[in-house]
């Protein structure tokens, strides 16, 4: 199993995944779906609408924005339950690839019992994100791939 991260940019382009896999897209609240390019293996994909901003830190913006939650941490636990055993990866994307989808990202493959260091040294995953994902995978219990 392989977990990837991309930009926007890059997932809209196409990306060179072989086997099956899946997308998470994650956008900003209020912007266009991404427009995922329908390739051979791309199995199915989870768009979600969140800012990776915690809400801690977010009522100093002045600005609305919408937080990620407890309900679309969910939604990718039920997502990865579902494909985790027909397909080969998972590709997370978001705008710039350096926040959300690294947290994202980094979360899955700890749920699937895989090391997520590489997440945390190439990227800036957003530690709320990983943090209320984490949670939600630890509450569903997602079994790892390889059944440890």
């Amino acid at each position: 199993m392989k977990v990837h991260v991309f930009t926007r940019k890059q997932i809209e382009a196409g990306i060179p995944i072989k086997p099956a896999y899946v997308v998470i897209s994650i956008r900003n609240a209020g912007e266009p779906l991404a427009k995922v390019k329908k390739q051979p293996g791309l199995q199915d994909v989870l768009y979600l609408a969140f800012s990776g901003i915690d809400p801690a830190h977010g009522a100093r913006l002045g600005r609305k924005i919408k937080y990620f939650t407890p309900a679309q941490a969910n939604k990718i636990c039920a997502f990865v339950q579902r494909h985790k055993a027909d397909v080969g990866a998972f590709v997370v994307h978001c705008e710039k690839g350096t926040a959300r989808s690294p947290a994202v990202a980094a979360a899955v493959s700890e749920a699937l019992g895989m090391s997520a260091k590489r997440f945390w040294k190439t990227h800036a995953p957003s530690q709320y994100v990983f943090k209320v994902l984490s949670d939600a995978f630890q509450r569903k219990a997602v079994a790892p791939q390889n059944g440890e």
